[in-house]
């Protein structure tokens, strides 16, 4: 077993399922203690309680709805009471919410911004001050092709996930000196529950067409993602900071289908 990540304690938000739950395994089978967050308490705990027993390692299973900044501090408190620290920080929660921009409630725009971009600013002040007085820490966040790349109605989702890439090189600049790492990964059309959901609601089809515009003609598992994330939160990716991976399966090589 590889383990590249013994000895440090991760925080995973949305790690119940898909991508998520792929980073978990991934972390946990390289040695990592875990605490993971979601508001899908049973398949959390259960996720936390088979990692545990799977992999030997220590993890904390914790519901809490990153939208809010109360959850979210009593979430990061309850991993410092566990642990003492937390090394490496994965903002990937998120929801999927289209609308045409001309007729977009303001409840559902300000429901994508703080699950999906405000969230991450909260986790990042309740856990930097343990990583600058430590002089050590890695943070990534979870964006989306679509903060690269034109959908119509996902005004919402494509500017939380564009304000988490800039956030992202905002802070590696300033929390460089602390060394502290601060990278991204922008994943494609990625075989998750919520793809799922849209598929159900809007039909088969949609899935063929995301794989066609994959130039390597299929979508991409979520192991796929968690394989990218491994690597820039390990000692591999030290001296990455700042950066935006892509794993995407070639979609922005193509013309917009």
């Amino acid at each position: 077993m590889n383990t590249i990540l013994q000895n440090q304690i991760a925080l995973i938000t949305g790690a119940a399922d898909g991508i998520g739950a792929a980073i978990a395994r991934r972390f946990a089978e390289a040695g990592a203690d875990l605490v993971l967050l979601d508001v899908q308490e049973a398949a959390n705990t259960a996720l936390a309680e088979s990692l545990a027993k799977t992999y030997r390692v220590h993890t904390l299973a914790v519901r809490a709805d990153v939208s809010s900044t109360e959850a979210v501090n009593g979430a990061v408190a309850a991993a410092l009471e566990r642990f003492g620290r937390v090394d490496i920080l994965v903002n990937n929660a998120a929801v999927a919410i289209s609308g045409d921009p001309s007729e977009m409630p303001d409840a559902d725009w300000e429901r994508v911004i703080s699950t999906n971009l405000s969230s991450a600013f909260r986790l990042i002040r309740a856990v930097l001050p343990g990583m600058k007085e430590r002089k050590a820490g890695c943070i990534l966040n979870i964006a989306s092709t679509q903060a690269h790349r034109s959908w119509d109605n996902w005004t919402a989702y494509a500017a939380a996930k564009g304000g988490l890439l800039a956030m992202t090189t905002q802070l590696a600049g300033q929390l460089g000196p602390d060394n502290i790492r601060v990278n991204a990964i922008s994943p494609g059309a990625i075989d998750t529950p919520m793809n799922d959901r849209r598929v159900a609601a809007e039909g088969e089809t949609l899935r063929k067409q995301w794989a066609r515009m994959h130039a390597l003609g299929r979508t991409g598992k979520p192991d796929e993602v968690a394989e990218a994330a491994l690597f820039l939160c390990s000692p591999a990716a030290g001296f990455i900071t700042g950066h935006d991976l892509k794993v995407e399966g070639g979609l922005l090589c193509l013309p917009r289908n």
